[in-house]
């Protein structure tokens, strides 16, 4: 099961939990399923990322990816599942929403797909170095227009965000890194097997 994520929809909240087959959304106050959308798979790690009012949800070694309208209730398969995508999907780390689209990197292959976030059409597909089983861990960032994607030999893959795969530069620390980078005040800290890292000014 993903990290549970919070959602404002209207005048309320909602818990968003992406399961094992199906994704629950729940009421903080009560704890009360609000409602339930299924497709995901039984193997879920990432966790629900939201953008253009619609929660992304991805399962699976290979899929699928599942764009839901938040705000139903009851059983929303048929009426809120606004898209659903079995390429390119996550096994461990989140996709990332960046203007218009949804970047995702497939880490049994080691593939990033873009799709349009609000369609769910496949806009294009790179390969980020030697293809690994299981090869990242940590989730991507968004930066100043540029995306950063870190495997667990410690590589991480600097894009330019937009409509064609463009990367710009590979950036190597030497050491195995599972854990995603955290961005505080223009320094951006990067757990490794060995250290904590602080790179910035």
């Amino acid at each position: 099961m993903g990290t549970p994520i919070a959602v404002r929809v209207g005048d309320h909240d909602e818990i968003i939990v992406n399961s094992q087959n199906t994704v629950y959304a729940y009421d903080p106050d009560s704890g009360r399923e609000l409602w339930r959308c299924h497709g995901s798979n039984e193997e879920v790690i990432p966790t629900p990322v939201v953008g253009h009012g619609l929660v992304y949800c991805s399962s699976g070694r290979a899929g699928p990816t599942l764009a839901i309208r938040p705000g139903g209730r009851g059983d929303v398969t048929r009426s809120h599942l606004v898209w659903t995508s079995p390429r390119g999907s996550p096994f461990v780390p989140s996709p990332i929403v960046h203007g218009q689209s949804l970047y995702m990197v497939n880490d049994m292959a080691s593939i990033i797909t873009c799709l349009d976030a609000v369609t769910g059409q496949s806009l294009w597909q790179g390969r980020l170095g030697i293809a690994q089983r299981e090869g990242f861990s940590a989730s991507p960032v968004a930066v100043d227009g540029k995306l950063f994607f870190t495997n667990d030999d410690g590589e991480t893959f600097v894009l330019r965000a937009g409509s064609k795969f463009e990367l710009l530069h590979v950036n190597r620390i030497g050491e195995g890194t599972l854990a995603s980078p955290a961005l505080v005040d223009g320094r951006w800290y990067i757990r490794t097997d060995r250290n904590l890292l602080a790179i910035g000014s």
